[in-house]
Protein backbone atom coordinates (compact mmCIF):
# COMPACT_ATOMS: atom_id res chain seq x y z
CA UNK A 1 0.00 0.00 0.00
CA UNK A 2 0.58 3.67 -0.75
CA UNK A 3 -0.20 5.52 2.22
CA UNK A 4 0.40 8.92 2.56
CA UNK A 5 0.76 11.04 6.69
CA UNK A 6 -0.50 14.76 7.02
CA UNK A 7 0.24 15.98 10.12
CA UNK A 8 1.59 19.67 11.59
CA UNK A 9 3.79 17.71 13.86
CA UNK A 10 7.00 16.67 12.49
CA UNK A 11 7.75 14.41 15.62
CA UNK A 12 4.48 13.06 15.13
CA UNK A 13 5.69 12.34 11.25
CA UNK A 14 8.47 10.76 12.58
CA UNK A 15 6.51 8.71 15.41
CA UNK A 16 4.05 7.22 12.82
CA UNK A 17 6.87 6.74 9.73
CA UNK A 18 8.61 4.34 12.16
CA UNK A 19 5.29 2.24 12.82
CA UNK A 20 4.41 2.03 9.19
CA UNK A 21 7.49 0.73 8.85
CA UNK A 22 7.05 -2.07 11.11
CA UNK A 23 3.57 -3.22 8.89
CA UNK A 24 4.58 -5.18 6.24
CA UNK A 25 1.72 -4.55 3.73
CA UNK A 26 2.79 -0.75 3.60
CA UNK A 27 5.01 -0.59 0.78
CA UNK A 28 5.79 3.44 1.05
CA UNK A 29 4.90 6.03 3.03
CA UNK A 30 5.06 9.68 2.36
CA UNK A 31 5.03 12.42 5.22
CA UNK A 32 3.94 15.72 4.51
CA UNK A 33 3.99 18.73 7.13
CA UNK A 34 2.08 20.86 4.51
CA UNK A 35 -1.27 20.21 3.19
CA UNK A 36 -0.28 22.72 0.05
CA UNK A 37 1.61 20.42 -0.41
CA UNK A 38 -0.11 17.08 -0.01
CA UNK A 39 -2.31 18.34 -2.39
CA UNK A 40 0.36 19.52 -4.70
CA UNK A 41 1.65 15.99 -5.03
CA UNK A 42 -1.79 14.72 -5.92
CA UNK A 43 -2.06 17.46 -8.47
CA UNK A 44 1.19 16.40 -10.11
CA UNK A 45 -0.27 12.69 -10.58
CA UNK A 46 0.91 10.87 -6.81
CA UNK A 47 -1.96 8.57 -5.75
CA UNK A 48 -2.30 7.25 -2.60
CA UNK A 49 -4.27 3.82 -1.13
CA UNK A 50 -5.07 5.77 1.97
CA UNK A 51 -3.83 9.20 3.76
CA UNK A 52 -3.90 9.35 7.80
CA UNK A 53 -5.15 12.84 8.17
CA UNK A 54 -4.83 15.05 11.06
CA UNK A 55 -7.64 17.14 11.67
CA UNK A 56 -6.72 20.26 13.29
CA UNK A 57 -3.90 22.47 11.79
CA UNK A 58 -2.60 25.62 13.66
CA UNK A 59 -5.58 25.18 15.95
CA UNK A 60 -8.03 24.96 12.93
CA UNK A 61 -9.73 21.80 11.33
CA UNK A 62 -8.38 21.94 7.99
CA UNK A 63 -7.77 18.32 8.07
CA UNK A 64 -11.52 18.07 7.25
CA UNK A 65 -11.42 20.62 4.49
CA UNK A 66 -7.97 18.84 2.70
CA UNK A 67 -9.63 15.80 3.28
CA UNK A 68 -12.78 17.11 0.99
CA UNK A 69 -10.47 18.45 -1.54
CA UNK A 70 -8.94 15.24 -1.83
CA UNK A 71 -12.25 13.43 -2.49
CA UNK A 72 -12.19 15.93 -5.47
CA UNK A 73 -9.44 15.01 -7.12
CA UNK A 74 -9.04 11.23 -5.67
CA UNK A 75 -12.41 10.11 -4.77
CA UNK A 76 -11.28 6.00 -4.00
CA UNK A 77 -8.64 7.25 -1.79
CA UNK A 78 -9.07 6.38 1.67
CA UNK A 79 -9.44 8.76 5.03
CA UNK A 80 -8.23 7.88 8.44
CA UNK A 81 -9.16 10.50 10.78
CA UNK A 82 -6.05 11.16 13.37
CA UNK A 83 -6.36 13.62 16.15
CA UNK A 84 -5.37 14.35 19.61
CA UNK A 85 -8.25 15.95 20.50
CA UNK A 86 -11.16 13.25 20.78
CA UNK A 87 -14.28 15.50 22.23
CA UNK A 88 -13.35 18.14 19.60
CA UNK A 89 -14.48 16.50 16.23
CA UNK A 90 -15.81 13.08 16.95
CA UNK A 91 -19.47 14.64 15.50
CA UNK A 92 -18.00 16.35 13.02
CA UNK A 93 -16.13 14.12 10.76
CA UNK A 94 -19.30 12.82 8.80
CA UNK A 95 -20.42 16.54 8.32
CA UNK A 96 -17.37 16.73 5.14
CA UNK A 97 -17.65 15.41 2.08
CA UNK A 98 -14.58 12.31 2.19
CA UNK A 99 -14.26 8.77 1.75
CA UNK A 100 -13.92 8.29 5.21
CA UNK A 101 -12.45 4.81 6.76
CA UNK A 102 -11.06 5.30 10.30
CA UNK A 103 -10.50 7.62 13.06
CA UNK A 104 -7.73 7.05 15.65
CA UNK A 105 -6.49 8.93 18.33
CA UNK A 106 -2.98 10.07 19.41
CA UNK A 107 -0.82 8.36 20.26
CA UNK A 108 -1.93 5.75 17.68
CA UNK A 109 -2.01 2.21 18.74
CA UNK A 110 0.41 -0.06 16.59
CA UNK A 111 -2.12 -2.60 16.04
CA UNK A 112 -5.22 -0.25 15.71
CA UNK A 113 -3.38 1.27 13.05
CA UNK A 114 -2.53 -2.00 11.25
CA UNK A 115 -6.18 -3.05 11.54
CA UNK A 116 -7.66 0.10 9.65
CA UNK A 117 -5.12 -0.57 7.16
CA UNK A 118 -5.40 -3.92 6.52
CA UNK A 119 -9.55 -3.07 5.68
CA UNK A 120 -8.58 -0.95 3.69
CA UNK A 121 -6.26 -3.23 1.47
CA UNK A 122 -8.68 -5.88 1.83
CA UNK A 123 -11.17 -3.48 -0.08
CA UNK A 124 -8.40 -3.02 -3.12
CA UNK A 125 -8.45 -4.21 -6.69
CA UNK A 126 -5.89 -6.47 -7.49
CA UNK A 127 -2.97 -4.94 -9.12
CA UNK A 128 -0.31 -5.87 -11.27
CA UNK A 129 2.87 -4.55 -10.15
CA UNK A 130 4.52 -1.74 -13.05
CA UNK A 131 7.89 -2.91 -13.98
CA UNK A 132 10.15 -2.44 -16.24
CA UNK A 133 10.77 -3.85 -19.39
CA UNK A 134 14.33 -5.45 -20.37
CA UNK A 135 15.36 -6.50 -23.76
CA UNK A 136 17.88 -9.29 -23.31
CA UNK A 137 19.26 -11.41 -25.51
CA UNK A 138 16.21 -11.68 -27.63
CA UNK A 139 13.82 -11.79 -24.67
CA UNK A 140 11.58 -9.37 -22.21
CA UNK A 141 12.64 -9.38 -18.86
CA UNK A 142 10.25 -8.10 -16.26
CA UNK A 143 11.33 -5.62 -13.21
CA UNK A 144 9.28 -5.00 -10.46
CA UNK A 145 9.74 -1.09 -10.15
CA UNK A 146 9.47 -1.56 -6.23
CA UNK A 147 12.24 -3.96 -6.10
CA UNK A 148 14.28 -1.66 -7.76
CA UNK A 149 17.18 -0.01 -5.68
CA UNK A 150 19.11 1.67 -8.76
CA UNK A 151 19.83 1.30 -12.33
CA UNK A 152 23.51 1.58 -13.37
CA UNK A 153 25.01 2.20 -16.95
CA UNK A 154 28.79 0.74 -18.01
CA UNK A 155 29.77 0.99 -21.21
CA UNK A 156 26.30 0.98 -23.04
CA UNK A 157 25.36 -1.81 -20.64
CA UNK A 158 22.48 -1.03 -18.10
CA UNK A 159 22.66 -2.97 -14.94
CA UNK A 160 19.29 -3.04 -12.38
CA UNK A 161 20.25 -3.66 -9.34
CA UNK A 162 17.18 -5.05 -7.81
CA UNK A 163 16.03 -7.13 -4.96
CA UNK A 164 17.99 -10.28 -4.96
CA UNK A 165 19.60 -9.92 -8.54
CA UNK A 166 21.27 -8.03 -10.63
CA UNK A 167 19.74 -7.90 -14.49
CA UNK A 168 21.95 -6.84 -17.38
CA UNK A 169 20.76 -5.44 -20.67
CA UNK A 170 22.24 -3.21 -23.35
CA UNK A 171 20.08 0.29 -23.79
CA UNK A 172 21.29 4.06 -22.96
CA UNK A 173 20.31 5.21 -19.54
CA UNK A 174 18.39 8.29 -20.50
CA UNK A 175 16.11 5.57 -22.69
CA UNK A 176 15.55 3.66 -19.41
CA UNK A 177 15.18 7.26 -17.63
CA UNK A 178 12.59 7.96 -19.54
CA UNK A 179 10.69 5.02 -18.98
CA UNK A 180 10.65 5.36 -15.46
CA UNK A 181 7.43 7.17 -13.34
CA UNK A 182 8.09 9.95 -10.55
CA UNK A 183 9.97 8.11 -7.60
CA UNK A 184 12.78 7.49 -10.21
CA UNK A 185 15.60 10.02 -10.13
CA UNK A 186 18.98 10.76 -12.35
CA UNK A 187 21.68 11.22 -9.32
CA UNK A 188 24.77 10.89 -11.50
CA UNK A 189 25.24 10.57 -15.15
CA UNK A 190 25.86 6.68 -14.92
CA UNK A 191 23.56 6.25 -12.26
CA UNK A 192 19.47 6.34 -11.64
CA UNK A 193 17.83 5.68 -8.07
CA UNK A 194 14.90 4.88 -6.56
CA UNK A 195 14.19 7.40 -4.04
CA UNK A 196 11.47 4.80 -2.06
CA UNK A 197 14.91 3.31 -0.71
CA UNK A 198 16.89 5.97 0.13
CA UNK A 199 17.93 5.85 3.66
CA UNK A 200 19.96 9.03 4.36
CA UNK A 201 22.62 11.34 2.43
CA UNK A 202 26.11 10.84 2.79
CA UNK A 203 28.76 13.59 1.91
CA UNK A 204 29.33 12.47 -1.68
CA UNK A 205 26.26 10.22 -2.13
CA UNK A 206 23.13 8.29 -1.11
CA UNK A 207 22.62 5.42 1.72
CA UNK A 208 19.60 2.93 0.32
CA UNK A 209 17.86 1.32 3.13
CA UNK A 210 19.34 -2.32 2.09
CA UNK A 211 23.08 -1.24 3.14
CA UNK A 212 23.77 -0.23 -0.35
CA UNK A 213 25.56 2.85 -1.86
CA UNK A 214 24.46 4.65 -4.97
CA UNK A 215 27.10 7.63 -6.07
CA UNK A 216 26.01 11.18 -6.63
CA UNK A 217 27.97 14.17 -8.69
CA UNK A 218 28.80 17.22 -6.98
CA UNK A 219 26.73 19.20 -9.84
CA UNK A 220 23.50 17.16 -8.71
CA UNK A 221 23.71 16.50 -5.02
CA UNK A 222 21.66 19.55 -4.16
CA UNK A 223 18.85 18.67 -6.69
CA UNK A 224 18.90 15.36 -5.97
CA UNK A 225 18.27 16.33 -2.18
CA UNK A 226 16.01 18.53 -3.66
CA UNK A 227 14.09 15.96 -5.24
CA UNK A 228 13.60 13.39 -2.37
CA UNK A 229 12.73 16.11 -0.02
CA UNK A 230 9.62 16.98 -2.39
CA UNK A 231 8.98 13.42 -3.19
CA UNK A 232 8.52 12.18 0.14
CA UNK A 233 6.46 15.40 1.39
CA UNK A 234 8.70 18.44 1.49
CA UNK A 235 9.05 17.69 4.91
CA UNK A 236 12.14 16.07 5.83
Amino acid sequence: MEIAVCDDNKLFLEEIRAQLQTLPIVENSFMFSDLDAFLFSIDGGKSYDAVLMDIEWHSKAAGMDAAGELYKLCPETKIIYVTGHVDCFSQQIFLHRANLSGYLTKPVNTELLRANLQKIADTLPFREQPSLILRRQGTLVSVPLREIYFIESKRHIIHVHAAGKTIAAYDRLENIMGSLPIGFYQCHKSFIVNMSHINNFLSNGIMLKNGGRVPVSRARYAETRKAYFKYMGQSF
